[in-house]
Protein backbone atom coordinates (compact mmCIF):
# COMPACT_ATOMS: atom_id res chain seq x y z
CA UNK A 1 0.00 0.00 0.00
CA UNK A 2 3.07 2.27 0.74
CA UNK A 3 4.23 2.06 -2.91
CA UNK A 4 0.83 2.80 -3.93
CA UNK A 5 0.72 6.28 -2.31
CA UNK A 6 3.92 7.26 -3.28
CA UNK A 7 3.12 6.14 -7.18
CA UNK A 8 -0.17 8.48 -6.64
CA UNK A 9 1.90 10.96 -5.27
CA UNK A 10 4.46 11.00 -7.99
CA UNK A 11 1.57 11.28 -10.62
CA UNK A 12 -0.01 14.00 -8.68
CA UNK A 13 2.96 15.83 -8.87
CA UNK A 14 3.63 15.30 -12.37
CA UNK A 15 -0.33 16.31 -13.11
CA UNK A 16 0.66 19.63 -11.05
CA UNK A 17 3.63 20.31 -13.17
CA UNK A 18 1.78 20.08 -16.39
CA UNK A 19 -1.13 22.50 -14.96
CA UNK A 20 1.41 25.17 -14.44
CA UNK A 21 2.76 24.72 -18.00
CA UNK A 22 -0.87 24.90 -18.74
CA UNK A 23 -1.37 27.55 -16.32
CA UNK A 24 1.26 29.48 -17.67
CA UNK A 25 0.45 28.95 -21.32
CA UNK A 26 -3.22 30.61 -20.55
CA UNK A 27 -1.19 33.45 -19.16
CA UNK A 28 0.31 33.86 -22.91
CA UNK A 29 -3.37 33.17 -24.83
CA UNK A 30 -3.69 29.24 -24.11
CA UNK A 31 -6.72 27.50 -23.52
CA UNK A 32 -8.03 27.73 -20.03
CA UNK A 33 -10.29 24.64 -19.81
CA UNK A 34 -7.14 22.66 -20.59
CA UNK A 35 -5.67 24.04 -17.57
CA UNK A 36 -8.48 23.50 -15.38
CA UNK A 37 -8.50 19.85 -17.15
CA UNK A 38 -5.39 19.10 -15.22
CA UNK A 39 -5.29 20.73 -12.57
CA UNK A 40 -8.41 18.89 -11.78
CA UNK A 41 -6.29 16.23 -12.34
CA UNK A 42 -3.70 16.54 -10.23
CA UNK A 43 -6.34 17.50 -7.62
CA UNK A 44 -8.14 14.42 -7.39
CA UNK A 45 -5.06 12.03 -7.54
CA UNK A 46 -3.54 13.87 -4.55
CA UNK A 47 -6.42 13.48 -2.40
CA UNK A 48 -6.56 9.76 -3.59
CA UNK A 49 -2.66 9.57 -2.27
CA UNK A 50 -3.64 11.50 0.95
CA UNK A 51 -7.19 9.35 1.67
CA UNK A 52 -4.53 6.45 0.53
CA UNK A 53 -2.00 7.55 3.38
CA UNK A 54 -4.77 7.81 6.04
CA UNK A 55 -5.92 4.72 5.33
CA UNK A 56 -2.23 2.74 5.45
CA UNK A 57 -1.69 5.14 8.81
CA UNK A 58 -5.00 3.68 10.46
CA UNK A 59 -3.75 0.04 9.63
CA UNK A 60 -0.94 0.42 11.44
CA UNK A 61 -2.05 1.93 14.24
CA UNK A 62 -4.25 -0.89 14.15
CA UNK A 63 -1.99 -3.47 13.75
CA UNK A 64 0.85 -1.52 16.36
CA UNK A 65 -2.16 -2.04 18.98
CA UNK A 66 -2.88 -5.53 18.24
CA UNK A 67 0.90 -5.88 19.03
CA UNK A 68 0.93 -4.00 21.87
CA UNK A 69 -1.94 -6.61 23.10
CA UNK A 70 -0.16 -9.40 22.29
CA UNK A 71 3.23 -8.22 24.13
CA UNK A 72 1.55 -7.47 27.14
CA UNK A 73 -0.61 -10.78 26.68
CA UNK A 74 2.75 -12.60 27.21
CA UNK A 75 4.91 -10.21 29.17
CA UNK A 76 7.22 -9.19 26.66
CA UNK A 77 8.02 -5.57 26.94
CA UNK A 78 7.23 -3.36 23.95
CA UNK A 79 8.76 -0.25 25.07
CA UNK A 80 12.05 -0.75 22.97
CA UNK A 81 10.63 -2.13 20.35
CA UNK A 82 8.78 0.99 19.02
Amino acid sequence: MTRFTILLTIISLALLFVAYGKGVGVIHGGSPLSHMYWATGALFAAAAADFFAIAHLARSERMLRQFRALCEKHGIPFEGLE
